[in-house]
């Protein structure tokens, strides 16, 4: 993983305001914290201490989108197959 890391951090640069890759940003930063947990912490108090971050959240998320997913294939499929009689 520090190999990972140590590409990610070469490339930073590129993303940052006038990279070459500048409007890429949010795909770097999403694949940066989906592989590593952000350094960002909490300066001040918080008022609510959970142990879910954002990586956790919205993998959650997409488990709980597989089955409208799915039932969207599904439909679709049905649909087509049903208008060609």
């Amino acid at each position: 993983m520090r190999a990972v890391r140590r590409i990610l951090d070469s490339l930073h640069p590129h993303f940052e305001k006038g990279g070459k890759w500048e409007r890429l940003y949010p795909l770097y930063e999403g694949v940066d914290s989906f592989l590593f947990s952000p350094g960002s912490v909490t300066g001040g108090k918080t008022h609510l201490r959970d142990s879910l971050d954002t990586k956790r959240m919205m993998s959650t998320v997409i488990v709980a989108l597989l089955p409208c997913v799915a039932m969207a294939l599904w439909n679709t499929g049905f649909q087509a197959k049903a208008s060609l009689g």
